[in-house]
């Protein structure tokens, strides 16, 4: 029988206690120097592109000078990175790159639903449970810019991305304390290390969990190096004690210790969806978004019309769908046979068709959802604007083009909302005309 490691501080509520008393003291400087400096965020911070250089021309000198000494490679305790891991932790990501967006949807977001502490921060900034799309672009282009070969090399997307975030939460900090006055008294400081921690936890642990609890193929070695690799990004993301930017002192050390803090985590913050509506609200326009990644008629017709709560409910569970507030599928057995079998009988079909099938079948169901995303980045990379008001942070989830009919719906409006209110009614009516032509032949 395998020996199992005593409790450790992962698990101590006191440890975790303090952690939440902590947030980003640099980033919070720099934010509040340009603030004092200029008065206003209005016209200083241009949108920073995620994949061009770190600093736009013409920044102000605080955020060069932040830019300048966060965006190098960190160094943990004092030692090298393993850059052999980092890139063995790179490969994960790109070979399974659809089945992590699909464990992404179904488990990474919606498991940090279930956290008032996370889902009431997460609300403010708008229509992310009415475009959680927006979301899921912003999170999968993190995601793809942290997991980018040679990330953290100097100028390395994973180091360009790190500060940009830190001065988006330092600003989001300043909107919870001003817009929601009870928060910190009730939860700790806005996006402290616990929570922080617990996100990065949802993008390294919950990942690679899943994609094992997928059975794509995923060895532990492979499973630890990924992990090392988001490891390396919480530091460079300020997840460390005050004034020692080097320490991995705030950091599990592999995926058991990250496991122990992740369930201390739910057992701390977790709650039932009575107490908890915007989880639940945020869960419900996730789950929609999945729905109709995979609502294909063809899948329907498949069999797999329920794909979007059958995935989830095997990545939360039943006891995790409800606590979100969700029903769960109480046919789960066949339905998850139908979910493995079919994808199984899609990769043997293309197998006789001389395709490529080397993807797991899981893969196939998954790619859908990739492609879907992919499908609604129309306005290329994802832009991060660094806010100073509720309007900056709805600017957010607005950085990225709707989806085609929602664009239609929108420009429909607008042209609507240019034409003078008396006016409006004396353009053609269609559908008045037809009720018009329908009456007329019934006399």
């Amino acid at each position: 029988m395998s020996a199992t490691r005593a409790p450790s501080r992962w698990s101590d509520d006191a440890f975790l206690d303090r952690l939440r008393l902590e947030g980003d003291a640099p980033a919070d400087d720099c934010y509040a120097e340009i603030l004092a400096s200029s008065g206003d965020f209005a016209g200083l911070f241009e949108h920073l592109n995620a994949d061009d250089t770190p600093v736009p021309d013409g920044a102000p000198a605080p955020l060069k000078a932040f830019f300048t000494e966060f965006s190098r490679t960190p160094t943990p305790n004092g030692q090298p990175v393993e850059w052999q891991r980092l890139k063995r932790g790179e490969d994960v990501f790109s070979t399974h790159a659809c089945c992590s967006a699909l464990v992404l949807l179904t488990s990474s977001l919606p498991a940090g639903y279930a956290a008032p502490n996370l889902s009431k921060v997460l609300v403010l900034s708008g229509n992310l449970n009415n475009h959680p799309y927006k979301r899921l672009l912003g999170v999968l282009q993190m995601v793809v810019n942290v997991t980018y070969p040679g990330g953290f090399a100097p100028n390395g997307k994973a180091l360009i991305t790190a500060p940009k975030l830190r001065l988006l939460h330092a600003g989001v900090r300043q909107i919870v304390r001003r817009h929601l006055p009870d928060y910190e008294s009730q939860y700790g400081v806005p996006v402290n290390h616990e929570d922080m921690l617990a996100t990065l936890m949802g993008f390294s642990l919950l990942v690679v969990r899943g994609l094992q609890q997928l059975g794509v193929g995923l060895s532990d070695a492979d499973a630890e190096h990924y992990f090392y690799l988001w490891r390396i990004y919480a530091l460079a993301m300020g997840v460390h004690p005050p004034g020692a930017p080097d320490s991995t002192d705030y950091l599990p050390a592999d995926l058991t210790e990250a496991e122990e803090f992740y369930r201390a985590y739910a057992r701390r913050h977790y709650r039932k969806a009575s107490e908890n509506p915007e989880g639940v609200e945020l869960t419900r326009a996730n789950l929609l978004l999945l729905r109709h990644l995979l609502g294909r008629p063809v899948l329907k017709l498949m069999g797999l019309g329920s794909a979007d709560r059958i995935y989830m409910q095997l990545m939360l569970g039943v006891d995790g769908l409800m606590q979100r507030g969700v029903a769960p599928v109480t046919w789960h057995t066949i339905a998850m046979r139908t979910c493995v079998t079919l994808p199984r009988i899609w990769t043997r079909l293309t197998t006789l068709a001389n395709r490529d099938s080397s993807r797991h079948h899981h893969e196939r169901v998954s790619q859908l959802v990739f492609q879907g995303m992919i499908d609604r980045n129309l306005g290329g990379q994802v832009t991060f604007l660094i806010p100073d008001s509720l309007s900056d942070l709805h600017a957010l989830t607005t950085s990225v083009d709707m989806p085609y009919g929602e664009r239609r719906i929108a420009q429909r409006r607008a042209q609507e909302s240019d034409i003078p209110f008396p006016n409006r009614r004396a353009r053609p009516d269609r559908r008045l005309a037809f009720r018009q032509t329908f009456w007329r032949t019934r006399h």
